[in-house]
């Protein structure tokens, strides 16, 4: 008897844990109104520079401006390795990683509309990591990482690089 009572509140225990996750969403820190990136690889519009850029639209569906740093950084990792996509709340933000220096481009995203940044990579190469940092209302940060690669699209209109 008391095996299954043990049994059982297990079993509640775990069931009330995995409802208190999907109330709070599946990744740590996840609200309607957060912020959301997409990626796609351009050419870099200049006839002597033979690598691509990253065009990135970041769209902030919130009523609160956010502030955007992006980067790209040759992907090593294949994706099927190393996954497609990641966005985490990083809990330590005094990390030199964070830092504003270390962002190639960064820019303000104004409330309810989407802005398309091209991000310049570094080094040559098949695949790029996106990162992108979000510091958005409340003093919430979220870095987005997204694998950019041929294949990857916006589904938007080709933006002019060139002016």
């Amino acid at each position: 008897m008391a095996i299954l009572l043990l049994v059982l509140g297990v079993g509640a225990a775990t069931l009330a844990g995995l409802t208190w996750l999907a109330i709070l969403g599946v990744r740590d820190g996840d609200r309607p109104l957060d912020v959301v990136v997409r990626a796609e690889l351009h050419h870099a519009g200049q006839p002597d520079e033979r690598r691509p850029v990253v065009v990135a639209e970041v769209r902030n569906p919130s009523a609160a401006p956010v502030l955007a740093g992006l980067v790209a950084r040759r992907a090593v990792l294949p994706g099927w390795l190393a996954g497609r996509m990641a966005v985490t709340t990083p809990r330590r933000t005094r990390r030199r990683g964070l830092r504003p220096s270390r962002y190639e481009t960064v820019g303000v995203v104004a409330a309810g509309v989407a802005v398309r940044f091209t991000v310049p990579v570094a080094r040559d190469g098949r695949a790029y990591w996106l990162t992108v940092a979000a510091g958005q209302s409340g003093g919430r940060l979220r870095l987005h990482r997204l694998l950019v690669d041929q294949r990857t699209r916006l589904r938007l209109p080709v933006p002019d690089l060139t002016r």
